[in-house]
C-alpha cells in the first residue's frame, strides 16, 4: 500500500512538472485560498477559541446599568449601585469594581503619562489571577488608602528593565511616592491592553452611597451552578428595587449582565464570521475552478486512462491516482499558503479588539499548522474527486475511435457548467458584501460632523491634581501654554477642552432649563464639554444663532453657556433659545445664560444618536469632574509638523508634565471607522480574487468548448453561418451560464447579507443599487471573458477543420 502511494506521488510529480503552467496556476490559486482561510482561522482561534487569561473565564461576566432611555444601553455603574448589587445578589461568588486613572511618572526616566485603573481589593481574586512578582493589596489597605501600586508586565519591562527588586520600591507618580507591591503576568489584561498599573479605588463613605455618579466597570464571577439567565433575572429584580429606593438617580435604570468574552468581542465576532465565510467562498471558487480544469485535463488523458484500464488497472486504482495528484497540488498550495497567511495575519491584527493581547502573528502554532494541513487535504480531495470519478470511466474503444483527441460527454459538460455557475454565484455574494461595506464607509464619511477636522492637532495633557489642586493654577498653566503655542509659526489657533469629539460617548451631566418643563422622553442629561473660551472657534464649530464664548467670558463675568441644536430644538423648536438660562446638576447650581447655539457636533462618533450638549468656558466652571486635559491646535497647513514645537512649549512651562496621545483629528476620525475600513478591505480583496477566479473559470470552460466543438463550428460556417453568428453562439452560452450564476448568487446574497445588518450604516442589507451594480459588473466581466474564445471560434477555417476530421 505504501509502495503504491509512493508510486502515485512520483507519477503525479512527473505529470505536474510536464505541465508547469497548469501546475503554477493551480498552486497559486490554492495558496491564496488556503492562506486566506488560515489567516482568518488564526484570528478566530485567538479571539473565539483560546481561553481568556483568567481562571474559569466562562463564569466571569460584566454587569452594566441599563440606561437605554438616555442612550446608554450599557452604562457605567455608580458606586452606590455597585455596592447594593454586591450586597443583595446571591448568584455571584464575588463582584469587583474598577475605574479609570491616569498617572504621570517623573522619576527613573523621562516624564511619561501612563494609563491605569483604580480597583477594589478583590479585583484580581474575582478574575482568578495573581501577580507574577510580589502581591496585590488587601481590603484593609484599600480602606486606609495608602499609596500602593501594582505594575503591568509591560511597564515593568519598559521603564524598569524587569528589575526583580522593584517590589517594595517607591516610584514617583503625580508627584507622590507610590510603593510597588507587585507585577502582573505578561498576558494579563482586562478590557484594555494599554493599562499600565492598578491602584486602590478607595471609596469614601459618601462615594460608596453615591447613586448619581456613573464611572465604574463591574466584573463578577458566577457561583458554581448559577446560570447566566439566573444572574440576569436576579440583577433585573435588584435594579427594579433600586428604582423604587432611589427614584431621583435610578429612575428607569436596569441592569445588564454580559459574558466577558462577548463584552470584549463586541461586533468583532460577527465580522470574523463574515470574513471566515468570505474566505471559505474564495477557497470553494478556487476548488471549483481547479475541478473544471481537471475535468478538461482528464479528457486529454482519456487514452492514458483507457490503456491503463485495459492493462488491468481497476477503477479504484485510477481514482486514487488522480486524487493523489490533487492532494499533491493542494499540499504545495498549503505550504505557499502559510506565507500568504503570514502577510494576511498582520492585516487582521487590526481587527483584534483592545481587550485582547496584541501578540505578534506566527504561523508556527501547532493548532494553526494542523488546520492548514487539514484544509489542504480536504481541498485536494474536494476538487479532484469528481474529475477522478469521471476520468475513471474511460473506454478504450471510445478513446481509440476518437483518435486520442478526446471528446467530452454530456455529463462532464454539465458538471463543468455547474461549477462555473457556482463560481459566479459565490463571486456575486462576495462582491455584494464588499459593495455594502464600501457604501457603509461612504455613508459614514458623508455624515456632517459639525466641525472642521482638517489641520487639527490634538494631545492629552492630564495635570496631576495634587500639583494643580487650585483652579487658578490649572488656568495659569493652560494660559501660558496657549500664549506660547499661538505664537508658534504655522499656528492658526489653540484651545483646551475636557473632552474632544469622537473620544467619548458619554461624560454627561444632568441639567434643568429655567421655566420649562422637561419634554416627554427627555432623559434630562446633556453632554458636558468644558474648555477655553475659544475652544468652539478653534474646533471650527458652526454657529447657528447668537455668538460663541470668547475673552469676555472670564471668571468674573456673568455665567454663560452655548448649547447644541438638539438641545435647542427640544425646548425651543421654533427658535428663541438665546437669553434663556440653564443650570447643570453640580455641587454648586449656577444659572447660565444661553449666548449661542451651534450645529450638532458628533461628539459620540459617526454612528451614535445625537444627545443634548452644552459648552461652558472653563474659567466659569471649575467645580466639576470635567477638567480640561486635551490641547487642540489648528495649523495653517500640516498639523503633524507642529507636534515637536508644541511639546517643547509644554516642557518649558512644566518640565515634569508629560504629553500623551499626540495625533491629528483626521486620525481620530479614521479610528472611529478603522474596523469597518479593515473589513471592507478584506472583503474587497476576497471579492476581487473571487471575480478573477470566476472569470478564469468561465474563460476556461468556453475555450475548451470551442476546441471540442471545432468540427461543429466548421460545419456551421461551411453551411453559411457568419462569424457574427458564431460569436453570438459562444457568448450566448457564456451569458447563459453567467445568468444562472447571477440568479443563484442574488438569492444567496439576499439571505447572506441579512447577517451583516449590524455592520452596516445608512444602507439596507438588501440595497437594490448595490445588487444591481454588482450584477452589472459581473455581466460586463463575463462578456469580456467570453469575447476571446468567441473571436477564436469565429476564425475557424471550415476547410481545415473538415480535412482534419
Amino acid at each position: 500500500m505504501l509502495q503504491t502511494l509512493f508510486s502515485d506521488l512520483r507519477y503525479g510529480s512527473r505529470l505536474l512538472r510536464q505541465s508547469p503552467v497548469f501546475s503554477g496556476v493551480a498552486i497559486a490559486a490554492l495558496a491564496l485560498g488556503i492562506g486566506a482561510n488560515t489567516a482568518i482561522f488564526s484570528t478566530v482561534q485567538a479571539l473565539l477559541l483560546r481561553a481568556l487569561p483568567y481562571q474559569d473565564p466562562d463564569r466571569v461576566v460584566m454587569v452594566w446599568e441599563d440606561a437605554s432611555f438616555a442612550g446608554f444601553p450599557k452604562n457605567t455603574p455608580a458606586p452606590g449601585n455597585f455596592f447594593d448589587w454586591k450586597a443583595r445578589n446571591t448568584v455571584f461568588s464575588d463582584m469587583a469594581a474598577t475605574g479609570g486613572s491616569v498617572g504621570n511618572l517623573t522619576a527613573e526616566g523621562p516624564p511619561e503619562q501612563v494609563v491605569g485603573r483604580g480597583i477594589t481589593a478583590n479585583f484580581f481574586e474575582v478574575l482568578g489571577v495573581a501577580p507574577v512578582v510580589g502581591r496585590s493589596f488587601t481590603a484593609e489597605e484599600d480602606k486606609a488608602n495608602p499609596y500602593l501600586i501594582v505594575l503591568s508586565y509591560g511597564l515593568w519591562q519598559r521603564r524598569y528593565a524587569g528589575d526583580p527588586s522593584i517590589v517594595n520600591r517607591a516610584i514617583l507618580m503625580n508627584g507622590i511616592k507610590y510603593t510597588v507591591l507587585g507585577v502582573m503576568p505578561r498576558n494579563f489584561l482586562f478590557r484594555n491592553r494599554d493599562v499600565d498599573y492598578w491602584v486602590p479605588a478607595h471609596f469614601t463613605p459618601s462615594e460608596a452611597v453615591d447613586h448619581g455618579s456613573h464611572y465604574l466597570n463591574t466584573v463578577a464571577r458566577l457561583k458554581p451552578g448559577a446560570t447566566l439567565e439566573q444572574a440576569r433575572q436576579q440583577m433585573t429584580a435588584i435594579a427594579q428595587r433600586l428604582q423604587q429606593e432611589y427614584p431621583r438617580d435610578n429612575q428607569k435604570s436596569g441592569a445588564v449582565v454580559v459574558p466577558l468574552r462577548d463584552e470584549l468581542l463586541g461586533k468583532t465576532k460577527l465580522a470574523l464570521l463574515v470574513l471566515m465565510s468570505a474566505a471559505g467562498c474564495v477557497l470553494l471558487i478556487a476548488c471549483a475552478n481547479l475541478a473544471s480544469l481537471l475535468l478538461a485535463r482528464a479528457v486529454s488523458r482519456g487514452r492514458e486512462m483507457a490503456v491503463r484500464t485495459a492493462l488491468g488497472a481497476g477503477r479504484g486504482r485510477l481514482i486514487r491516482q488522480m486524487i493523489t495528484e490533487g492532494l499533491l497540488l493542494s499540499l504545495l498550495g498549503g505550504v505557499l499558503g502559510l506565507g500568504v497567511a503570514r502577510t494576511a495575519m498582520v492585516l487582521l491584527q487590526k481587527l483584534s479588539p483592545i481587550g485582547f493581547a496584541a501578540g505578534a502573528p506566527t504561523i508556527l502554532d501547532s493548532g494553526l499548522l494542523a488546520f492548514t494541513l487539514g484544509i489542504s487535504i480536504l481541498t485536494g480531495v474536494l476538487f479532484s474527486v469528481v474529475p477522478a470519478l469521471q476520468a475513471s470511466r474511460a473506454s478504450l474503444n471510445d478513446a481509440l475511435r476518437q483518435g486520442g483527441r478526446g471528446g467530452i460527454g454530456g455529463r462532464r459538460a454539465t458538471t463543468r457548467d455547474a461549477l462555473v455557475v457556482l463560481e459566479v454565484a459565490a463571486a456575486l455574494v462576495l462582491l455584494v458584501g464588499a459593495g455594502l461595506m464600501l457604501k457603509t464607509l461612504a455613508r459614514l464619511r458623508a455624515v456632517e460632523i459639525g466641525f472642521r477636522a482638517e489641520n487639527l492637532l490634538t494631545m492629552r495633557i492630564t495635570l496631576p491634581r495634587n500639583r494643580y489642586s487650585q483652579p487658578g493654577k490649572t488656568l495659569g498653566f493652560y494660559e501660558r501654554v496657549l500664549e506660547s503655542v499661538r505664537a508658534l509659526p504655522g499656528v492658526d489657533g489653540a484651545a483646551y477642552a475636557s473632552t474632544l469629539p469622537f473620544l467619548s460617548s458619554g461624560n454627561t451631566q444632568g441639567y434643568a432649563v429655567e421655566g420649562r418643563e422637561r419634554p416627554e422622553g427627555d432623559a434630562g442629561d446633556a453632554l458636558l464639554r468644558v474648555g477655553d473660551p475659544g475652544y468652539l472657534r478653534t474646533l471650527g464649530a458652526r454657529l447657528v444663532e447668537g455668538r460663541l464664548a470668547d475673552s469676555r467670558d472670564g471668571a468674573s463675568s456673568p455665567p454663560v453657556i452655548v448649547i447644541n441644536q438638539t438641545l435647542a430644538k427640544r425646548y425651543w423648536p421654533t427658535g428663541g433659545a438665546l437669553g434663556h438660562r440653564i443650570a447643570m446638576s453640580t455641587r454648586v447650581q449656577t444659572w447660565r445664560t444661553i449666548i449661542g447655539v451651534v450645529q450638532d457636533v458628533h461628539e459620540r462618533g459617526y454612528e451614535l444618536d445625537m444627545k443634548p450638549g452644552v459648552y461652558i468656558p472653563f474659567p466659569q466652571f471649575q467645580d466639576t469632574w470635567a477638567q480640561p486635559e486635551n490641547l487642540l491646535v489648528r495649523a495653517k497647513s500640516d498639523a503633524g509638523s507642529l507636534a515637536a514645537p508644541v511639546r517643547q512649549v509644554i516642557a518649558s512651562v512644566d518640565p515634569e508634565q508629560p504629553v500623551a496621545s499626540v495625533r491629528t483629528m483626521d486620525e481620530i476620525l479614521d479610528r472611529d471607522v478603522e474596523d469597518r475600513t479593515q473589513q471592507m478591505r478584506l472583503l474587497g480583496s476576497f471579492a476581487a480574487l473571487a471575480l478573477l477566479l470566476a472569470s478564469i473559470g468561465l474563460y476556461g470552460v468556453l475555450s475548451y468548448a470551442v476546441s471540442q466543438r471545432s468540427r461543429e463550428i466548421g460545419l456551421r460556417m461551411a453551411l453559411g453561418s457568419t462569424a457574427r453568428g458564431v460569436v453570438g453562439l459562444v457568448i450566448g452560452r457564456g451569458l447563459a451560464l453567467t445568468g444562472a450564476g447571477l440568479v443563484l448568487g442574488l438569492a444567496l446574497a439576499a439571505i447572506g447579507t441579512r447577517s451583516m445588518k449590524s455592520m452596516l450604516f445608512g444602507v439596507n442589507a438588501f440595497d437594490p443599487a448595490t445588487f444591481a451594480a454588482v450584477a452589472t459588473l459581473l455581466g460586463v466581466v463575463a462578456v469580456l471573458a467570453c469575447w476571446v474564445p468567441a473571436r477564436r471560434a469565429s476564425r475557424v477555417d471550415p476547410i481545415v477543420v473538415l480535412r482534419e476530421e
